[in-house]
């Protein structure tokens, strides 16, 4: 009865002392955001948007009339031919709920290895610039398989596992995508997406690749049975991009942001943007392909 009492007495207490706090989260400065990309053999893609608070309620109404940007004029020049791209929007993305549905797209400049390209946006009396880089050399894995993890829930779930050897003759940065034919509308960056030879100059190396998340409608470790995970019977094809270092320095301190979001112990990540006038990227991608279908 005593130690009843004694417990009672504490939550009573505890409640009692508790208080609502009402916190005014301050209205983030409006901001163009940028995420562009030429790649090797395709035509340049922007996609112009506008930041907004973290807990501003997102839909369907909401992405298409405040969040996309579509007034734009937009221009990518590889010194010679500029290229003036042309708003898209792309129906069979907006039904699957596929990031970017809504992009401008070039008709002139195809992606070439080596070459430099520039990047002028403009917005009413907002002018934003960037350039970028194809780098020279496309890379290719040396094996790829599947293999089981142990510690799936049963033998059909695995990972994918490579073999590579990396160039001792030149400083290389790389971005990594898996897209599994039929069940993925485009290809999704894998966790831990971006890589640089600091440590694997030289060296030939075995990694395995943990299956990313979808764009727009994310599955998530709860949701998911099969969360970073390849399933026996799929056809996947991996995507090796070569990357410059601004564009490196993006994708790995925004995925460093992301991946740290909420965690009180650790430091914000400065996202490393390479556009001017604005927040956001526009790499250049030297990308090879490899196909495995997945069996025993």
């Amino acid at each position: 009865m005593k130690k009843m009492l004694l417990l009672t007495t504490m939550i009573f207490i505890l409640f009692s002392c508790s208080k609502e706090i009402n916190l005014k989260l301050p209205t983030p400065e409006s901001k163009y955001v940028v995420e562009a990309s030429i790649e090797n053999g395709k035509y340049p893609i922007v996609v112009l948007t506008r930041n907004m608070p973290y807990f501003a309620p997102v839909d369907t109404a909401f992405l298409m009339d405040s969040l996309f940007v579509t007034d734009a004029q937009v221009i990518v020049s590889d010194g010679v031919i500029n290229d003036t791209l042309q708003l898209f929007y792309d129906l069979s993305r907006i039904q699957r709920k596929w990031w970017p549905f809504v992009y401008y797209k070039g008709s002139k400049i195809v992606g070439q290895l080596g070459r430099h390209y520039y990047l002028t946006v403009k917005i009413k009396s907002t002018i934003i610039t960037a350039e970028t880089t194809i780098p020279s050399n496309v890379y290719y894995f040396d094996t790829i398989w599947w293999k089981p993890d142990a510690k799936a829930k049963n033998d059909s779930l695995g990972y994918i596992w490579i073999k590579a050897t990396d160039n001792p003759n030149e400083k290389n940065y790389y971005r990594i995508y898996t897209q599994r034919l039929s069940r993925d509308y485009d290809f999704v960056p894998i966790f831990g997406s971006v890589y640089e030879d600091i440590y694997i100059s030289g060296k030939n190396f075995d990694f395995y690749l943990t299956r990313g998340l979808k764009n727009i409608e994310e599955d998530s470790a709860y949701s998911d049975k099969e969360f970073g995970y390849y399933r026996l019977g799929d056809t996947v094809v991996i995507k090796l991009s070569n990357i410059d270092k601004a564009t490196f320095e993006f994708w790995r301190t925004l995925e460093g942001e992301t991946y740290s979001a909420g965690n009180p112990f650790t430091n914000p990540t400065p996202i490393k943007h390479n556009v001017h006038g604005a927040l956001g990227v526009f790499g250049g991608y030297a990308s090879s392909y490899d196909t495995l279908i997945i069996k025993h």
